[in-house]
C-alpha cells in the first residue's frame, strides 16, 4: 500500500473536459498525486507501464467498451488497481468488467466530489460501485437461475459495440485494412478485435463468423 500522502493516479479519457473535471476532482486532496494523463487509446498501455499508477481510472468509452484491453491492464499491470468510468448500466457488462478485473465502476453522472473516496477505497483494498448496481447485478443473478441457460446468449452478451461494427463490416465483404479505414483505428486494432471476437463467439474463420453472426441476428444482410 502506498504510504498516506502518496497516492499516485493515471487518468484515460479523449475528452479534454472529462480529464480537466477528474483533475479538479483530487486538486485539493494532498493524499493524492496524479502522475500523469492519457488522450490517445494506443499509446495507454506503454503509459501505464511507464508511470506504474497506484490507480488508473480509465473511462470505457476510451476503451471503446473493449474488456480485452482492460483485462489486459490489469494483468500486465498488477499494482495498478483499475476504475472504470462509464455510463453503461446493463449488469452482463458491468458484471464483465468486474470480472476481467476492475476494482471499481464509476458512473459518469455521479458528482465529481466522489471521485476522491473511489480512489481511496480502490487502493484500500476495496472496491467502488454503486449500492443499486449491487442490486441490479443481484436481481440479474437470481433471474438467470430462475431460467434456463442459452449458451449462445452469454457469448453475445460479451461482444462490445466496437466489435458489433466490426462484425457488421466482415459481414459485408471488408477485408482487415478496409474496416480500419472506416473506423479509423489501426489495422492492429482491427486484428485484436477480430482475435477477441473469435475466441467469445468460439469461431474459427471469417466466414464461421459472418453463419454465426447472421444465424444468431448479430447483424442482419
Amino acid at each position: 500500500m502506498a504510504p498516506a500522502g502518496d497516492i499516485q493516479v493515471l487518468f484515460a479519457d479523449n475528452q479534454p473536459l472529462i480529464l480537466s473535471g477528474l483533475k479538479s476532482a483530487v486538486a485539493d486532496h494532498s493524499d493524492i498525486q496524479v502522475l500523469a494523463e492519457c488522450a490517445n487509446r494506443d499509446r495507454l498501455l506503454d503509459t501505464v507501464r511507464s508511470h506504474s499508477p497506484h490507480v488508473l481510472l480509465v473511462s470505457a468509452e476510451f476503451l471503446e467498451e473493449d474488456l480485452e484491453i482492460l483485462e489486459r491492464l490489469v494483468t500486465e499491470n498488477e499494482e495498478t488497481r483499475v476504475i472504470l468510468l462509464t455510463s453503461r448500466k446493463d449488469p452482463e457488462f458491468l458484471e464483465e468488467a468486474l470480472r476481467c478485473g476492475a476494482r471499481g465502476i464509476f458512473q459518469r453522472e455521479r458528482p465529481v466530489r466522489y471521485v476522491p473516496m473511489a480512489i481511496r477505497k480502490v487502493m484500500n483494498g476495496g472496491f467502488w460501485f454503486e449500492q443499486t448496481l449491487a442490486e441490479r447485478m443481484l436481481g440479474e443473478l437470481v433471474s438467470k437461475r430462475n431460467k434456463a441457460p442459452d449458451p449462445d446468449e452469454r457469448k453475445i452478451a460479451a461482444i462490445t459495440a466496437r466489435e458489433r461494427e466490426v462484425i457488421a463490416l466482415v459481414c459485408q465483404g471488408l477485408r482487415n485494412k478496409e474496416i480500419s479505414d472506416r473506423l479509423f483505428i489501426s489495422d492492429a486494432t482491427v486484428s485484436h478485435h477480430l482475435t477477441s471476437i473469435f475466441r467469445k463467439l468460439e469461431v474459427g474463420d471469417r466466414m464461421s463468423l459472418v453463419i454465426y453472426a447472421v444465424k444468431k441476428c448479430i447483424v442482419t444482410l
